[in-house]
């Protein structure tokens, strides 16, 4: 009765679905291969020494979805206009410094994240948890690469030093730079961290997983990093209390955070107890460096440039601020106002503060995407601080953060409308549907 009375209002479907758009289906076979190609590129993104990995599974990855079908959905839009025209603004601001290497390879660099973000963005907009599923157990994969590779550069296996670890023993693994390398493992270990919280039978199998990651955030030594993974695991944990559906389980969520903290403060109790790690611990264990500080330091140098780049509408150029002071800002919102120019660095703002208006909404909302909602939340976040103090311009795993929070946002409002469409269709055929004749019991009742 139900399959009829849905088909009158334009859903008929072979089988009785409350979400029939193709957001929780696929729509063709080649679906598996499509997953195994989504979890390969994010697997590549961890593997930052070798660019090509990432870029050719990027683009065959990329092409394949535009082959079989990418859906485009108005809610992604946006984010596609944000993105375009900020890079739009490089380009006008690039136009002096053609002849500038650098320039036109940031540049450059920046729009091929722009369009890895408005990718994993459509990309939910079909089959999403499946390739929800494909991308974070790929992130995890390249994570767990990444760690161990650098935790045997720590350790100088088979002399692997020189090539996983930099700035005096701090662990790159894959990476370039250990600050880069510990945010990238935020998002990893914010899933894992879901898992340990929601699925009991594989606990063991998380904790697991989890060590090496945390262990290898920790041997970056990357200030902006540890406190960005404490600000992350404290969102995911307030988050995963405040959305619970009863005390019984707020309960043992907060045993598992305690139960958590123990084991970690237990580890780094052992950690610290290694003299090599203890001395460079505690090199490391301060808000401000000798660089940071001063006239000429760090923050010095972004205080000085502010006032000069209110007389410059198009700034300094494209990764140019190095060449007028003695490095980068450092500082993710300056770097787009030096880079872009006025207009670049006033569109950064507002995509920024529109991302973060967007996911607050969207982790609140009950939804089957909702853990993954809450986990790219309390990833997003720390970033989001971060760019305060270090340059993220082109961090492929953060631009894969601003496209699926943004794609999280479209497809979490789009199942809530059409599951409301079909409740209200369900319910309209059964008050429609005749009374039947009440049998012998009820009329004697």
């Amino acid at each position: 009765m139900l399959r009829s009375s849905i088909g009158v209002a334009g859903w008929a479907q072979p089988a009785l679905r409350p979400i029939p758009s193709g957001l929780m289906y696929p729509r063709h076979p080649g679906e598996p291969l499509l997953l195994v190609m989504l979890g390969l590129m994010v697997f590549t993104g961890a593997f930052v020494v070798y660019d090509i990995a990432y870029n050719a599974a990027s683009l065959a990855t990329i092409g394949l979805f535009a082959l079989l079908g990418l859906r485009i959905d108005r809610a992604n839009m946006p984010l596609v206009f944000f993105l375009v025209l900020f890079n739009l603004a490089g380009l006008i601001a690039l136009q002096p410094h053609l002849d500038f290497d650098d320039s036109r390879e940031f540049v450059i660099g920046t729009c091929f994240v722009a369009v890895t973000a408005i990718f994993f963005c459509t990309a939910l907009n079909q089959n999403a948890l499946p390739r929800l599923s494909a991308m974070k157990w790929g992130l995890i994969a390249g994570a767990l690469a990444a760690s161990l590779a650098g935790i045997a550069g720590v350790l100088d296996i088979a002399g692997l030093s020189a090539r996983f670890t930099m700035h005096e023993g701090r662990l790159s693994g894959t990476f370039r730079d250990p600050n880069v390398i510990g945010s990238f493992l935020i998002l990893p270990a914010l899933y894992l961290a879901q898992d340990f919280l929601a699925q009991p039978r594989r606990r063991l199998l998380t904790a697991v997983l989890l060590a090496p990651i945390l262990l290898a955030w920790f041997l970056t030594y990357s200030r902006g990093s540890w406190i960005a993974m404490i600000v992350g695991l404290a969102l995911l944990a307030a988050l995963n209390f405040i959305t619970a559906r009863d005390e019984k389980t707020r309960l043992r969520l907060l045993l598992l955070v305690v139960l958590g903290l123990a084991g970690m403060a237990v580890a780094f109790i052992v950690l610290i107890s290694n003299e090599n790690i203890a001395a460079v611990f505690a090199d490391r264990f301060t808000l401000q460096k000798d660089y940071d500080s001063g006239p000429s330091g760090r923050f010095g140098n972004q205080l000085r440039a502010i006032p000069e780049l209110l007389t410059l509408p198009f700034g300094h150029g494209p990764n140019r601020h190095w060449l007028y002071y003695p490095e980068n800002p450092h500082n993710t919102y300056m770097m787009a106002f030096t880079s872009y120019g006025w207009l670049g660095g006033i569109l950064f703002f507002a995509f920024i503060g529109t991302t973060l208006v967007i996911a607050c909404r969207t982790v609140l909302l009950r939804t089957p995407f909702q853990s993954h909602a809450i986990v790219v939340f309390s990833a997003l976040i720390p970033h989001l601080i971060q760019n305060f103090q270090i340059d993220t311009d082109r961090w492929r795993h953060l631009f894969m953060i601003y496209g699926l929070t943004w794609g999280l946002a479209a497809i979490s409002l789009r199942w809530l409308r059409e599951y409301r469409f079909y409740a209200h269709a369900a319910y309209r055929a059964a008050r429609e549907r005749p009374r039947e004749a009440p049998t012998a019991v009820e009329a004697s009742a």
